[in-house]
């Protein structure tokens, strides 16, 4: 199934719901297919904005999920709807539970040693079927081999990549290639998020689309990343206003 794409200031989300879009990656997954998911929010629009680089990087990406209701309305804005918000946690999830249920083999990397120790231990007890064939930290030597080497040998199906913004996407992008097959996922706080060491917003938050001022009030140290929402705002503003 080919699905469709919207350009919101230059990045192409994928046009799908939640369901549709798993659907689409478990597809990959039975015909060992390579791909490159980034879940991105309004922040890393702008970063790809202002950064060339990063830009380039998110072009490489097989698909991009609006992973933060401000993409979601800015769609909406611009006459280009989205059928609804793709957050990254939620794709984790759904995919652990597909790799329960069809037994596929998943690879960790990201987080602290100790969050990925309790990640990995609550994974196994609520997906007992899936197989976690490896799981390395989020601190390495980037030119080392030895993660890339593991990978090739082990042969997961699903590779969790939740080294936070921008380095998991530029780790994928580097290393995609050496690969033959496997669904790469930028997952960036997920790991906390299942390890228990970070709380996901409570569900009246989510209803309410506050998950991002949830987050905030909990870690304010994030104030200085939310300064990009009203960036992100004024452009698309600007786009509306052009069109």
């Amino acid at each position: 199934m080919n699905l469709e794409h919207v350009d919101i200031l230059g990045v192409p989300f994928v046009h799908a719901t939640r369901s549709q879009f798993v659907d689409q990656l478990h597809h990959h997954i039975n015909a060992e297919q390579k791909a490159f998911v980034i879940t991105a929010n309004p922040e890393i629009v702008m970063k790809a904005n202002e950064e060339p680089s990063y830009m380039k990087v998110v072009e490489q990406a097989t698909y991009v999920t609006a992973d933060g209701i401000g993409v979601v309305k800015a769609a909406k804005l611009l006459n280009k709807p989205l059928p609804e918000r793709v957050a990254g946690y939620d794709v984790m999830m759904d995919l652990l539970h597909l790799a329960d249920q069809h037994q596929h083999r998943v690879y960790l990397l990201g987080a602290r040693q100790e969050t990925l120790e309790k990640a990995e231990r609550n994974i196994r007890k609520q997906f007992p079927q899936l197989k976690i064939v490896g799981a390395h930290n989020g601190f390495f030597d980037w030119k080392s081999r030895h993660i890339q080497q593991e990978i090739a040998e082990r042969q997961p199906d699903l590779i969790f990549v939740a080294l936070g913004v921008p380095r998991q996407e530029n780790w994928i992008a580097e290393n995609i290639h050496q690969f033959d097959k496997g669904v790469f996922v930028g997952v960036g706080g997920s790991i906390d998020v299942i390890a228990g060491t970070v709380k996901r917003a409570p569900e009246v938050w989510q209803r309410m689309n506050l998950e991002w001022f949830y987050r905030l009030l909990k870690q304010p140290s994030r104030f200085g990343r939310m300064m990009a929402l009203p960036r992100f705002a004024f452009k698309i503003l600007a786009q509306k206003a052009r069109s």
